[in-house]
């Protein structure tokens, strides 16, 4: 077929005269659609088809309002010369609109000669050109269509049936009509060489399918395909070197997609570099000196033979051959897909099998990079060393140097890091930033994390996720830097920077730390008081990584929430849960953990005669703790706390008795060990029941196995007699006496610890307690130190009643300290587990914003306080005057009335609130001195103060010296304000009144 031979008639000059009247004579017979068509078609025979198409265009232009009527049919062929230059020229919209036309308006009366010989033909390409455009579903119709009418009888209407057969399967396979696709991918393979179907198009029909596969996750479709027409879709050897690439890509792509079978065998496709080149070797030689031969359906040519050739030798006589470029594009697929131990194989053996390859080094840097990534410590060692041996000055020394430091990171090496890190750090921040010190900062933060040292850790942390946002650590970074918050209990921050981190990096198979940070999420849920949140974080966790290291502890946490809403069945379930795990795992820390929780639920002393009583289930669980896990578990002091009531009920008081003073003396021996204040807390509460507060005192005194030179120890056990001689003074009720010799006891005791011990020596707990005491001294500054020592451990433990303490003090300084007491209230209000301590952190805030004048901010605060949805409780009428005192001083007078109102109508019992109160609401009503039909503002601050005055008068024996004469003051008031001619006294309202 020829889409070029002429085919237009000549027209004769009448028409033409009628068409172009202006036209000269010589232009008319150049523009004729015989002339522009003959113009178009030479151009099209050497593939000028730019050209071509103006010329087209040009006739289509002048000639088509009249074409149908003057030349018929025929000058459809003109839209099909069109329609098949734009095809070329990718024009597929516009093509696909002029075989509309040629093939709609264009359509031939009769079959008998002349007409558009290109009418049904202009299907096939109507076909293409959708298919170019990507309209997939239109090409298939079109293609259908042309089979349906084609005459083919007719050469025009002749078609490649092995090229027609691929396009209708990359149609298919791009609508992943998978089936479909194979069914004309396979006629096309079948009857290759009847059809002569193109070489090319196989390929590009089977990149088609292996696309559509792996979008619709259908390997299994692939395998089969591949399993059953492997003999027609293998390429010769001498013809696959410029394929090569394209089969390595596709193999990529099915790794990507997670298809390693499909992608092993895309690969088993590639014949072997030698294999190649002897095969085009041999092809070569049987041309002789001839240009090419045809072979079936194909053509050899010489000169492709040797390209092929020269570009196969000089791979293996380079040390590249094909394989070394399959095993690099392997090891990349294996780590782009995360496998990057797979990456780390592959790229040892290029080293062993390739050690001659051009690319080497890069090799070489590869094999050490990924080995340090898996933790590969001997490996990285011997291969780094290689390579610094070899590659003396590659631009890799630098780097590989840092994946030695990488290896003992990741082979849990910290000390060994911190030591090494430490040391590098200071040398590589005046060449910040760069991968050396990319990676040492992050080495050095991380390692600090995992030994636990947090408050070093978490300064390097936010420098390098500030820093370094793109690192290759970034996902360990961002989950180490919020995980790290948490530790220091700053919960609402590092609760903020996980939800970010999970958003951000939410596939489990690219971040290994999801599960870990699920588990942190749950926990800071936890901690701020948010069960369900919590909950729903644990679920996850626990459907969508039950096998994740960390789920044994997960098990424990989801205990305590269910057991803190008071569902304690399930949440007894989910400590046994943790324990077989713990157990199965050998985790003994945890296994203790869990079956301490399962001890303090089963084992509490019932509260209620109703309550039910389960305290001998908590005995076995006891028992196997100390059997299993007492020598070595954290939670010794805490089992020793929780079993008491348990073995007391059991008969095994004594027992238990001395199972605590037994730890106590040994927990004394280890600073800072964990429930030591709590078991002397249990100790002291059942040694009481059989012995006098004097005998706990001596014996505390000399407490057995515990040294004198045991300062934590011996000082815990002083704050314990405080504690017996403060519940006396609760207790002393009317007896003076009594409380007065108490409170000598305290302060006696207090004053010892403060002048015997030094703050090194104390624990946190006594840290705050005595430093709550100086607070209430004539000497509060001296506080400070002893909640700055707390503050400034790793131990985080009474971190934020420190925190209130220190910012308790700093409120009566200077602005500065008032500013820096705010800091500390906000964070006590932003983290702190304990209700009450936000609730006083809040009040104190309000008052320490009063006293800078910050009002603006206090009365913020003070509504934030008193909306009843925060659950702020405890102070709310001491904040209710602060609110009103706030509007008072912003001049917001309205307010600071209606305010000052709600503070003496509600509290009106509460002389000490209620009286100033109403004071500043007369003052301020008389200031304003408005009048109207109502009540003049005068009258009215008389009658609130003649009104409370009758109705307190009552309770003044029971009120505080200070309040009667405030009292006595709002007296005063109003009798000085009823003294005024505009106020009318009561009596003389309820003269006015009767005579109405």
């Amino acid at each position: 077929m020829n889409p070029f031979r002429r085919i237009l008639s000549p027209l004769l000059g009448a028409v033409l005269a009628a068409t172009f009247v202006a036209a000269p004579a010589k232009a008319q017979l150049e523009d004729t659609p015989q002339s522009l068509n003959a113009q178009a078609t030479n151009e099209m025979k050497v593939g000028n088809w730019a050209e071509a198409h103006k010329l087209l265009q040009k006739c289509t232009d002048r000639f088509e309002s009249v074409a149908l009527q003057l030349y018929g049919p025929q000058f459809g062929v003109t839209w099909y010369r069109k329609g098949y230059c734009e095809l070329k020229l990718k024009m597929y919209d516009d093509a696909m609109k002029s075989f509309e036309v040629c093939y709609k308006k264009y359509t031939n009366k009769n079959k008998e000669g002349g007409g558009n010989v290109y009418n049904k033909k202009a299907l096939l390409y109507w076909g293409q050109a959708a298919q170019g455009a990507e309209d997939w579903a239109l090409a298939i119709r079109m293609y259908k269509k042309f089979l349906e009418e084609r005459d083919k009888t007719k050469e025009a209407d002749s078609y490649q049936r092995g090229a027609f057969y691929i396009w209708m399967s990359i149609c298919n396979f791009k609508l992943e009509n998978i089936p479909e696709g194979v069914q004309h991918f396979e006629t096309a393979l079948k009857n290759k060489v009847q059809f002569a179907t193109p070489e090319a198009g196989i390929v590009a029909a089977f990149q088609s399918l292996v696309d559509a596969v792996i979008e619709k996750r259908d390997e299994k479709a692939l395998l089969t395909f591949i399993d059953q027409n492997r003999a027609d879709i293998v390429i010769e050897p001498y013809d696959m070197q410029p394929y090569s690439p394209l089969f390595l890509g596709l193999a990529g792509k099915a790794y990507n997609a997670d298809m390693e079978r499909s992608a092993f065998a895309l690969y088993q496709l590639i014949p072997p570099t030698q294999v190649m080149l002897e095969d085009a070797e041999s092809r070569l030689a049987r041309l002789g000196g001839r240009i090419g031969i045809k072979d079936g359906a194909r053509v050899i040519r010489g000169q492709d033979l040797k390209d092929s050739i020269a570009v196969l030798e000089k791979k293996i006589s380079s040390g590249d051959p094909h394989e070394v470029i399959q095993l690099s594009a392997t090891a990349f697929l294996h780590e782009k897909h995360g496998n990057v131990r797979g990456a780390f194989a592959a790229y040892e053996q290029l080293e062993l099998l390739y050690s001659k390859s051009s690319k080497r080094e890069k090799h070489l840097y590869n094999l050490t990079r990924t080995a340090s990534m898996i933790g590969e410590i001997l490996s990285t060692e011997k291969y780094g060393s290689l390579f610094l041996r070899t590659f003396p000055d590659s631009e890799h020394v630098p780097a590989v140097r840092r994946m030695m430091l990488t290896s003992l990171f990741y082979g849990g090496e910290y000390v060994k890091c911190i030591e090494i890190a430490k040391i590098m750090l200071p040398k590589l921040e005046g060449s910040a930033p760069s991968k050396e010190h990319d990676i040492c900062l992050h080495v050095l933060g991380g390692s600090y994390y995992y030994t636990g040292d947090y408050k070093e850790a978490q300064p390097l942390l936010d420098q390098h996720v500030e820093q370094y946002p793109e690192s290759s650590f970034e996902v360990a970074s961002l989950y180490f830097q919020a995980s790290n918050y948490s530790r220091l209990q700053f919960w609402n921050k590092s609760a903020k920077l996980l939800d970010a981190f999970l958003t951000k990096h939410p596939d489990a198979g690219k971040n290994i730390y999801l599960p870990f940070a699920l588990y942190d999420r749950a926990n800071c849920h936890y901690a701020l008081d948010e069960p369900d949140a919590a909950l729903a974080k644990l679920n996850r966790l626990e459907s969508e990584f039950p096998d994740a290291e960390i789920m044994d502890m997960a098990l424990n946490l989801k205990g305590n929430v269910l057991q803190s809403q008071g569902e304690k069945q399930a949440a007894e379930e989910y400590y046994i849960k943790s324990l077989a795990l713990a157990e199965r795992r050998e985790n003994d820390i945890v296994a203790g953990e869990a079956l301490y929780y399962l001890i303090a639920m089963l084992g509490e002393k019932p509260k209620k005669k109703d309550d039910p009583n389960r305290m001998d289930e908590a005995i076995p669980y006891s028992d196997k703790f100390w059997e299993k896990y007492g020598d070595s578990s954290p939670y010794k002091a805490q089992v020793a706390v929780a079993q008491v009531y348990a073995l007391g009920a059991a008969g095994r008081g004594e027992e238990a008795l001395n199972r605590l003073r037994d730890v106590i003396a040994e927990m004394a021996t280890r600073p800072g060990a964990a429930g030591l204040e709590e078991a002397i807390g249990s100790y002291t509460e059942v040694y009481l029941e059989s012995h006098t507060p004097e005998e706990l005192k001596n014996h505390y005194y000399n407490f057995p196995k515990i040294k004198p030179a045991n300062k934590a120890a011996r000082a815990l056990l002083r704050i314990a007699v405080i504690g017996v001689f403060e519940d006396q003074i609760k207790e002393a009720g009317d007896d003076e006496q009594k409380k007065i010799k108490a409170e000598a006891g305290i302060t006696v005791l207090f004053r010892d610890l403060k002048n015997e011990f030094d703050v090194k020596d104390l624990s946190n707990f006594i840290l705050v307690r005595v430093g709550d005491f100086i607070r209430d001294t004539n000497s509060p500054r001296e506080a400070i130190a002893y909640y700055d020592e707390v503050l400034n451990r790793d131990d985080k433990s009474y971190s934020f009643p420190a925190l209130f303490g220190r910012a308790a003090v700093l409120a009566q300084g200077s602005k500065a300290d008032q500013a820096k007491a705010i800091e500390d209230f906000k964070r006590v209000l932003a983290d702190a587990q304990d209700k009450e301590d936000k609730d006083r952190a809040l009040y104190q805030m309000i008052v320490t914003q009063m006293a800078m004048g910050e009002h603006e901010a206090a009365k913020e605060n003070a509504r934030l306080y008193l909306d009843r949805e925060k659950g702020f409780a405890s102070r709310k009428m001491e904040v209710s005057m602060l609110l009103a005192q706030a509007y008072d001083q912003m001049g917001m007078v309205n307010d600071a009335l209606a305010a000052y109102v709600a503070v003496w109508n509600t509290y009106k019992g509460a002389l000490r609130v209620s009286v100033p109160a109403l004071k500043r609401y007369m003052e301020l009503l008389w200031q304003r001195n408005q009048t109207g039909d109502k009540v003049a503002d005068r009258q009215g601050a008389y009658n609130a103060g003649r009104t409370f005055i009758d109705l307190t008068r009552g309770i003044l024996d029971k009120a505080t010296q200070e309040e009667v004469d405030q009292w006595k003051d709002l007296e005063e008031l109003v009798n000085e304000y009823v003294a005024d001619p505009s106020v009318k006294s009561k009596e003389e309202l309820a003269e006015e009144a009767g005579k109405r």
